[in-house]
């Protein structure tokens, strides 16, 4: 038997037993692919896009489960700093993990 030295990124190396006369290969690729998780609740908020001198009002409101609080947001907005021009998003958190394929590419 062979043992053979490998090193990984730090200092110590790993005696990886390997029988005499055989060639290492490294396994076959795995093919994978990308999965989209939602995880968490979709979340309504407002932004003030009105010009201002430098550029946008960039205000944004918090964010809420319903867009229902965003019309109030708005309307505080305006008739506090009389802006004109918002914009309603949906914001909605999201993983991306990585999975094999099982058969199919």
């Amino acid at each position: 038997m062979l043992l053979l030295r490998t090193s990984s990124s730090s200092d110590a190396a790993v005696n990886t037993p390997q029988p005499e006369g055989e060639t290492m290969t490294s396994p076959a690729p795995v093919p994978t692919r990308k999965e989209i998780q939602i995880t968490g609740i979709r979340r309504h908020v407002a932004e003030c896009v009105t010009s201002v001198k430098d550029g946008p009002c960039g205000a944004r409101s918090n964010s809420w489960d319903s867009a229902l609080h965003l019309d109030v947001w708005i309307r505080a907005h305006a008739d506090e700093y009389e802006h004109k021009k918002f914009v309603k998003r949906t914001e909605e958190p999201v993983n991306v993990y990585t999975k094999p394929t099982q058969g199919r590419q």
